[in-house]
């Protein structure tokens, strides 16, 4: 285990790059939340989409080439999700409605982007096109969020749903829109996401003594380990 942030402040949502050199990350360090990118081989930190008090942004997600983010923003007076490069250069608007969208994901070839939005009254997962076209929803349950989409050759999404006092990890297959559930009400089970070669799962939860950890899963639902075991631990993500 290696500690990436120093800081006192809280530092949360971390999304590694495809490669693995950079880490995006929302912090706190200068009193409201910001994407930071912090490059871990070369000692330094960007803050590409230039928050300020009253520009808020986080949830930072990489696409599979690298070269671009989306992320969070309440800049144009709602929550909507915006693409820019890692650079902070060409700042674009992929979502705009009255509704709080969320939590973006990109497909494998950085097509589509799956995220989470209350436009129909509870949180539930959308997919739209990169050009903000072809929106549709997939999820049609109490409360779904978290969403993330699976490598190829699967054609997946995983997600957190509501189950009862807390949430279980789930799976939408996109092409049938059958349903998998892959835990079953042991603590809340959140954050999933894929590993590389797209046969486990990563996820935070909160079975056993009530602190957060780490668990792999095979996304069948067989193999579960626990990897993590002090402290409280949320919100992995993989490098591809």
């Amino acid at each position: 285990i290696r500690r990436v942030t120093v800081t006192r402040t809280l530092n949360v949502t971390p999304n590694l790059s495809p490669a693995g050199r950079s880490l995006a990350y929302t912090s706190y360090r200068s009193g409201f939340p910001d994407v930071v990118i912090s490059h871990i081989y070369e000692g330094r930190m960007d803050t590409p989409a230039g928050g300020t008090e009253r520009v808020h942004n986080w949830l930072p997600s990489f696409s599979p080439d690298g070269t671009q983010l989306a992320f969070n923003s309440n800049r144009d007076g709602n929550i909507d999700i915006y693409i820019m490069n890692v650079d902070g250069s060409g700042t674009r608007r992929l979502t705009n409605h009255p509704g709080i969208d969320t939590s973006p994901t990109w497909s494998p070839l950085g097509h589509q982007m799956a995220f989470t939005s209350d436009r129909s009254g509870s949180p539930q997962i959308y997919v739209v096109d990169i050009d903000g076209t072809g929106l549709r929803r997939i999820t049609f349950e109490s409360y779904c969020d978290r969403p993330t989409w699976s490598p190829a050759p699967y054609n997946e999404i995983a997600y957190a749903s509501r189950t009862g006092p807390g949430f279980d990890i789930k799976v939408v297959d996109l092409a049938t829109n059958e349903v998998r559930q892959l835990t079953f009400g042991q603590g809340s089970n959140e954050s999933p996401s894929y590993s590389p070669n797209g046969r486990h799962l990563a996820f935070s939860s909160s079975r056993g003594n009530g602190d957060k950890q780490i668990y792999l899963i095979g996304r069948d639902g067989r193999g579960l380990k626990k990897l993590t075991s002090r402290g409280n631990n949320e919100m992995p993500s993989w490098s591809r």
